[in-house]
């Protein structure tokens, strides 16, 4: 009597349940389903048997059933949206592909895409779907490809916020930092990197940590974390220039070239920029930014157009740079 299922319908229910991402405590299916621990067990077995991965862990002592995040399935859904909606969301497909394209979830949203596009068919006129993806162009993300071995154990990690260690590669000093405690918070993308942006046990605050320059994670299912107090989203990404985090805030007031002008009128590069209009069509650019590491690049990358008026120090990291790369080329024509 053990494995009788009184209900026919339990595995299928907790095979959907599970393939929606759900966790389980063997407690919460006994009352769902209304069968005994023991039988749960059982229809475990049985999924495992019909190749369904389900998976095992203990959480504040009790059994937990999960699916990996790559083994999830949703229910078929029917969307009934304007054919201009319809539209978006197909390039939207598009659009997001250079993203996640170092990501796991390439492959995915490949897919995903194919099977929207099959499924508008012949049931929109405003637009072929079939003819779309040649009517856009969206660049790849500059992150190399990223392990999935690292990349879904700290996305379920971010999801169940369990704390990490992980084995981190910092090209700043050339050095692997081992066994690194973090609570990862969230993924974000910064001018083409994807990171990780979590509270790091050993600062003592929340910091990026590039997912390329992760080797080796190590999820900590039998502990919780509660994010830091006051650690908002968006408060943590404004003000940034580039992809990493910095310690101080400046305020940078650059003078812009007179055909560089147009640039800066009608692109905003910084949340903080503001434009003074000067003589001679020139401008004054302000922006106030953490750190100056990133914004000595951004410098550079427009040559003699742009000249920094503050602060000294800032100005001080360009002038450095720009005479390192002249020395970097004498000392190639004396070799």
């Amino acid at each position: 009597m053990d494995t009788y299922d009184p209900h026919p319908t339990s595995r299928s229910r907790l095979r959907r349940a599970l393939s929606r991402g759900q966790r389980l405590t063997q407690e919460e299916v006994t009352e769902e389903l209304g069968i005994s621990a023991r039988q749960v067990r059982n229809i475990v077995d049985d999924l495992r048997g019909e190749g369904v991965p389900v998976r095992k862990s203990f959480e504040d002592r009790k059994r937990v059933y999960y699916l990996s995040p790559e083994d999830w399935h949703a229910d078929t859904v029917s969307l009934n949206l304007p054919e201009r909606q319809l539209l978006t969301l197909l390039v939207a497909t598009k659009a997001a592909h250079p993203t996640l394209a170092p990501t796991p979830l390439s492959d995915d949203l490949e897919a995903a895409a194919e099977a929207l596009q099959e499924a508008l068919g012949g049931n929109v006129v405003s637009f072929i779907p079939a003819f779309e993806s040649d009517r856009w162009h969206f660049d790849r993300a500059t992150s190399i490809d990223l392990d999935p071995d690292v990349f879904w154990p700290l996305k379920q990690a971010i999801a169940d916020r369990h704390p990490v260690q992980i084995d981190y590669y910092s090209a700043y000093r050339d050095a692997w930092s081992r066994g690194r405690r973090i609570d990862p918070l969230l993924f974000a993308v910064r001018r083409g990197a994807w990171l990780c942006v979590a509270y790091c046990h050993r600062r003592r605050t929340v910091l990026d940590f590039n997912l390329a320059d992760i080797e080796e994670v190590e999820v900590d299912g039998e502990k919780h974390y509660e994010p830091p107090s006051g650690f908002e989203r968006d408060q943590y990404f404004e003000g940034r220039f580039g992809a990493l985090a910095g310690e101080e805030t400046h305020a940078v007031r650059l003078r812009v070239s007179e055909d560089l002008t147009p640039y800066f009128k009608r692109k905003l590069y910084h949340p903080t920029q503001e434009i003074e209009l000067i003589e001679d069509g020139r401008a004054v650019v302000t922006f106030e930014v953490d750190g100056l590491k990133e914004i000595t690049s951004f410098i550079l990358s427009w040559g003699p157009g742009v000249k920094v008026l503050s602060p000294p120090a800032l100005a001080d990291r360009v002038v450095g740079q720009a005479n390192a790369v002249v020395d970097a080329y004498n000392d190639s024509e004396s070799s």
